[in-house]
């Protein structure tokens, strides 16, 4: 088929096996997903209430997100806000990213590749504002490739790039900056360009100047951690992991070795001409990702998996910059088709499964819940079956997207949030029950109205014994206790 056919196709199938998993699913296995539905929430509270505890901080550089999952909230309503702005970030991803090699003029089968690196730890995790970032650093990989009539209108384009930039992900903004530099320092060598290009970055230097002390008087702050040294992150199974690090047993590592194999393909038959067949900016963009990866921390201000982020980054560029292989065309095709059926395949089974058995009894439990209670949450599972990583931690945020009230802990507490408490919680409960749930006490039970808890039906059947949580669902790996009130003596 023609060219343009060929990646017009392919981003549809692409584009459609994306969606698959996130249509399927009513809670899809992303950490973080219920807390940033929840700040749509509270962003409404603080709007329409001016006894509201929580305030808008219009100047955060992790905002701009927010216009997608408000909008989805406002289309779709808050149970499907989550879901489906996220499903919009991976379309708008996976389209961009064709768009960009179609431009670039890159093999159409290696983008179609490339599009299966948006589904790992970054997604999994609930990175929404990097992974709306990545989306953004996309467009600014067009933008420089734009052609411009006038001066003005350039300075003005990237002076627009820049705010949207920043907004989306602070770290995608300097990225951006880097990159910028590197390109018209190194591979263009045209100074004045640069300089015309840059300055419109300079007030929002400023701008981040002013605002990011505020996070260290809201208390986000922490250690920066090596947990692993740049020879340990060579190994393949830490590469698989970075690269993907979703779902548990083999068929990531298996798909991590596929590419693997497809970059060897590319090179091995034309060592001597290599370079001049592939996309150099590309491959020297993938390079540095790369390289960013091995030497990060692992944890940096309270990020995590800082530096295992950059790792899809590097395969997708290096993947666009690689010359086509030399296999007959029909034989690739069939190959890269089978793959990515494959791969969106068992995605959308393990997503089944986890929602199934993992939460199964959350539903219920959202539906008794009344409107605007405290509650706190306990998720005494701590892995997944199928999942890497903790995705419980938050699940019991979405009783805050489905019916409002507060929580025991909420991204209203993080310092660069959109919208916090306006005076930092004085919490009468311990903190960090999201993440140790075995250190809750008895009198932390009493300052909520509600409490949601996970586990077996051993631990279930305790509560129930216990006494100080009444059950108000029957069953399930989630259930709803009602906080008994303890009687005046």
């Amino acid at each position: 088929m023609k060219r343009p056919r060929e990646r017009f196709v392919l981003a549809a199938l692409c584009c459609g096996l994306a969606a698959l998993p996130f249509l399927l699913v009513k809670f899809p296995p992303i950490t973080d997903l219920p807390q940033h539905a929840a700040q749509v929430r509270l962003f409404g509270e603080a709007v329409s209430g001016p006894d509201s505890p929580y305030r808008i901080q219009w100047m955060t550089p992790y905002s701009l997100v927010y216009t997608v999952l408000g909008a989805s909230w406002l289309v779709f309503g808050p149970e499907n806000a989550g879901r489906l702005g996220m499903l919009i970030i991976a379309l708008l991803w996976t389209a961009l990213l064709h768009i960009l090699a179609a431009r670039l003029k890159r093999p159409p089968l290696a983008v179609a590749l490339a599009s299966i690196l948006f589904f790992g730890h970054i997604l999994y995790w609930g990175f929404y504002q990097f992974a709306f970032g990545w989306l953004v650093f996309l467009g600014f990989l067009l933008l420089l490739r734009a052609e411009f009539r006038s001066r003005w209108k350039e300075a003005l384009a990237f002076f627009g790039a820049w705010v949207i930039l920043y907004f989306a992900h602070i770290f995608w903004f300097l990225v951006a900056v880097g990159w910028l530099g590197v390109t018209h320092l190194f591979i263009q060598r045209d100074v004045r360009k640069l300089l015309l290009r840059a300055a419109g970055a300079i007030p929002l230097f400023c701008l981040a100047a002013a605002w990011y002390p505020n996070l260290a008087t809201y208390g986000f702050k922490s250690e920066t951690l090596w947990f692993t040294v740049p020879f340990e992150r060579l190994l393949p199974t830490w590469l698989a992991e970075a690269s993907f690090g979703g779902l548990k047993g083999a068929p990531e590592p298996v798909f991590f070795g596929l590419i693997v194999v497809w970059i060897l393909l590319a090179w091995l038959p034309r060592r001597k001409g290599f370079i001049s067949q592939s996309d150099r900016s590309l491959l020297l963009l993938g390079a540095l990702f790369f390289i960013a990866a091995l030497v990060l921390p692992d944890k940096h201000t309270n990020t995590i998996q800082f530096c295992q982020r950059w790792v899809p980054p590097a395969l997708v560029f290096l993947l666009l910059g690689l010359p086509e292989i030399k296999v007959r065309k029909s034989i690739l095709t069939a190959a890269v088709v089978a793959l990515l059926l494959a791969f969106f395949s068992l995605t959308t089974a393990n997503w089944i499964a986890f929602e199934r058995n993992d939460l199964s009894g959350l539903s219920r439990s959202l539906r008794t819940l009344p409107g605007n209670q405290r509650l706190i949450g306990l998720s005494f599972m701590r892995e997944s079956a199928v999942v890497r990583g903790r995705p419980f931690i938050q699940v019991f945020a979405y009783a805050q997207v489905y019916r409002g009230g507060e929580l025991n802990f909420s991204f209203a507490d993080f310092g660069p949030s959109l919208v916090i408490y306006k005076r930092p919680r004085r919490l009468a409960w311990t903190s960090g029950l999201e993440w140790f749930p075995e250190r809750a006490k008895k009198s932390d039970l009493l300052s909520f109205d509600y409490a949601l808890v996970s586990g077996d039906e051993k631990l279930h059947a305790g509560i129930a014994q216990e006494g100080a949580l009444i059950p108000q669902t029957p069953s399930g790996r989630w259930r709803l206790y009602k906080v008994r009130v303890p009687t005046p003596e």
